[in-house]
């Protein structure tokens, strides 16, 4: 490796060039929000005129993991353990060094040249707003440049209580103290308009992307004021738009001051309460509660930060009309929620009615999803059944519900693809997050998401996923190599592209059950709403 130089508006920042790549890690977007900036929108950093180091990470923002995937039982579940060894390399979420210092971006491009106008793509990691990180092996940048040519960012932001507690009732100097962690990605992005250009990137064409909680946070930000015009396009990968009642976030905030024995009339004391204890703090409160009621400081949809949903057909469907899209998931995504809920994988053809009965389906309901789904999947088992329905009713619905607002309303185009490549584990097969290494072009990076008869086809599939992403970073065309020509999903034709060993563009996929979930709504399945929201 040798050092290199490279500018920004802050001062001159110190990385690395290793074969054709070069890679700044680091780099501060951001002050540290620590002591009296603790809870306060980011600040711009200062210029400083020494040469800064940029070649490790800065340390995780302070978190926790999901709580439920802390309880003993589900953690300690074979199917846990099973899908903790093939996602090694990921991301550890709650776990490791962290810091309040942790406002920082990381870039790998190949040219370090003003003017290359290389397509810049901008991860945002997932784990929703309360864990993640953006400095795992998965998520590496550097076969996206080298291979894609294009200059790749990631970033991390504040989570947990640090970036969602709602401070804002409060007033005074906390009146813009909430949703801080999309706040401080409007300042990554702001960053990247400003500077990227010394590092060969275009600012007139940025890609926003993101799985899981990233997926998420990519819906979001197009619902956000601050961030239009400062991204062209956008990946959503396992996500969607969430966003609460803020009067629900307000709840957490108060039961937590409350739990801490601060109130208005001692709120400064916030800004020195060390934050492991803070986390331990949450961990108490969560400890006490059960699923559906944990405390987790949700995004919420305040009306200023977070202003609009891009897909309810209202005004903000126009907002962001003109940003190319592409919404993708994974098969059996929801076999994450089964994860949370184990005794899914444990259900039988004779106790599956019964699940399904406790779920609010009713007798006719219960025969027909089983009638559908046999003839749907292949060889189906009963746990295959739920975790489908799952899928369906979230997934594929999120995909048509975001067509019907798209459609004939002209505006950029919108795609859709499921990643179908199957991991090691026979049951939960395609899972959630298995397709972010894939993405990055980095299979050889995740030798447990394949098997010595698979590592060929996979090896495939990953370079057929950083070539669709970097092409439509590139043009606004998905159509990557090893694959047909890529369609836009509208409705009546409703193409989806099945990503695996051998890509196919199908019409109307799992048309039946796609009836099936709209007829049926508003039963209660595991989803990744809270129980407070489940009714909005």
């Amino acid at each position: 490796m040798t050092d290199v130089l490279a500018y920004t508006n802050y001062g001159k920042i110190r990385g690395v060039y290793f074969d054709g790549v070069y890679r700044f890690l680091g780099v501060r977007y951001a002050k540290p929000p620590v002591g009296p900036l603790r809870f306060m929108p980011p600040e711009k950093p200062g210029v400083s005129g020494l040469v800064v180091d940029a070649k490790e990470y800065a340390l995780k923002c302070w978190q926790t993991d999901t709580p439920r995937i802390e309880v003993p039982e589900v953690a300690n579940s074979k199917w846990n353990l099973s899908n903790q060894k093939i996602v090694t390399g990921n991301m550890e979420m709650g776990k490791g060094p962290m810091s309040e210092d942790c406002l920082a971006l990381n870039i790998w491009t190949p040219e370090l040249t003003e003017g290359a106008d290389l397509p810049v793509m901008v991860w945002c990691h997932g784990g929703g707003n309360l864990a993640g990180s953006a400095e795992c092996p998965h998520q590496d940048g550097f076969n996206m440049a080298k291979k894609h040519g294009v200059v790749m960012v990631s970033f991390s932001h504040r989570l947990s209580l640090f970036g969602y507690m709602d401070l804002s009732m409060f007033g005074g100097k906390y009146a813009r103290s909430r949703n801080l962690g999309n706040q401080d990605m409007v300042a990554v992005l702001e960053w990247v308009r400003d500077n990227i250009r010394y590092f060969g990137g275009d600012p007139g064409n940025v890609t926003i992307f993101g799985e899981s909680g990233g997926g998420g946070k990519v819906c979001q930000l197009l619902g956000m004021p601050a961030a239009r015009g400062l991204f062209h396009k956008a990946i959503v990968q396992s996500g969607g738009f969430q966003a609460i009642d803020p009067a629900l976030g307000r709840k957490d905030t108060e039961a937590f001051l409350a739990h801490l024995g601060v109130s208005a009339a001692n709120l400064e004391k916030l800004e020195t309460i060390p934050p492991q204890d803070l986390i331990r703090a949450m961990r108490e409160v969560n400890a006490a509660r059960s699923n559906g009621d944990y405390l987790n400081f949700p995004v919420t949809f305040d009306g200023d930060v977070i202003k609009y949903d891009p897909f309810d057909g209202g005004e903000d469907s126009e907002y962001c009309r003109d940003i190319p899209l592409i919404i993708c998931y994974c098969r059996e995504d929801m076999a994450l929620l089964a994860l949370f809920n184990p005794e899914i994988f444990d259900l039988t053809w004779e106790t599956l009615p019964g699940a399904l009965r406790g779920y609010g389906y009713g007798e006719d309901e219960i025969g027909e999803i089983i009638s559908v789904y046999r003839e749907l999947l292949p060889d189906p088992t009963a746990p295959d059944v739920v975790i489908a329905l799952m899928n369906d009713s979230q997934q594929l619905k999120f995909v048509e519900d975001v067509s019907r607002t798209k459609d004939g309303r002209g505006g950029a185009p919108f795609y859709n693809c499921i990643f179908a490549f199957d991991s090691p584990d026979p049951v939960q097969k395609a899972f959630h997050g298995i397709d972010v290494p894939f993405f990055f072009d980095n299979a050889y990076l995740a030798p447990g998401m394949y098997t010595a008869k698979t590592k060929a086809a996979a090896f495939k599939v990953s370079e057929t996923c950083g070539s669709a992403w970097a092409g439509f970073a590139r043009s606004g065309d998905p159509t990557g190599l090893h694959m047909p020509r890529w369609l836009p999903y509208e409705q009546g034709t409703r193409y989806t592209m099945l990503i695996g060993e051998d890509c196919r563009l199908v019409s109307n996929y799992r048309s039946k059950s796609r009836e099936l979930v709209y007829r049926l709504r508003g039963r209660s399945l595991p989803s990744l709403a809270r129980n407070d929201e489940a009714g909005e």
